[in-house]
């Protein structure tokens, strides 16, 4: 199945100006690129974006967008799939329920879309073994949380290792209120939830697999802080915690620049998947 329209979405929540001019960048870039649509559920929002390429090498990039839990399109990661697909590595954008539904849902519904990866992805030359995670903002949040809680292989029948490491990008690990500083609370939570048990630093009770943590130095600071505390969390906790600051980049620019073809984060991430 061909990739589906953005048009074909039910209208998204009103966006701040910044947001709505990247989220106007990210689709520009990734208009006209080809990929397969396949459905892991029943809701619009649980689909995949599958991006093969022609050699794949077996290793995994499913990729989860940001938009403050309450909107953006798998769809617009495309403008990534050309590098890493060039290098062997099949990019997976995954899809995910958004605001008015929290947390709950959309964790359900990234760990559904890893687990269609596991048991479907060997059908386009993927390795279930080489599976990463990666996503930008509140993507960057659930892949952290896939990668650091133990709490979801069981329920959809994957190894507990599943994930073999994980690359957030300006992401949120701390939507407690002594971490969360951005504008509201988080609308993935409940109104009455504090977040912690919803917070990657609040759940690293086992090594966690190997992480390349990545912000930009004009990114939001308290993101900056959270990124920073998270990596000394990984490794206090016995994982690998790589992480880089990509200079003069903004919570936006960080992703659509950097992720870019040529882009300083896609040069370091096909060379720390290759070691991993």
């Amino acid at each position: 199945m061909t990739l589906l329209r953005i048009e074909q979405y039910p209208p998204q929540p009103p966006r701040a100006e910044a947001s709505q001019a990247y989220q106007q960048v990210v689709n520009a870039l990734s208009y006209g690129i080809d990929g397969i649509d396949v459905a892991y559920g029943d809701d619009i929002y649980q689909h995949i974006a599958l991006f093969v390429p022609e050699t794949p090498n077996g290793s995994v990039l499913a990729f989860i967008h940001g938009g403050r839990w309450s909107y953006g399109y798998k769809e617009s990661a495309a403008f990534m799939a050309p590098a890493f697909n060039s290098a062997g590595v099949t990019l997976a954008s995954i899809g995910h329920r958004l605001y008015p539904h929290r947390y709950d849902a959309g964790f359900a519904d990234v760990s559904r879309a890893i687990a269609w990866l596991v048991n479907n992805i060997s059908d386009h030359g993927g390795d279930a073994q080489r599976i990463f995670v990666s996503g930008h903002s509140s993507g960057g949040h659930y892949a952290a949380q896939l990668a650091v809680t133990r709490n979801w292989q069981a329920r959809e029948g994957v190894s507990r290792d599943v994930i073999r490491g994980c690359l957030p990008i300006s992401g949120v690990y701390d939507l407690t209120p002594a971490g969360w500083q951005g504008e509201e609370r988080p609308p993935c939570l409940p109104d009455d939830d504090e977040g912690r048990v919803e917070s990657p630093v609040h759940r690293l009770q086992e090594t966690p697999p190997p992480f390349l943590i990545t912000w930009g130095s004009d990114d939001y600071p308290f993101l900056i802080q959270q990124g920073k505390a998270f990596a000394n969390a990984v490794g206090d906790a016995g994982g690998e915690a790589k992480t880089l600051e990509l200079p003069d980049k903004t919570h936006f620019t960080v992703h659509y620049e950097g992720a870019a073809a040529d882009g300083a984060w896609t040069r370091r991430a096909l060379a720390w998947l290759a070691t991993h």
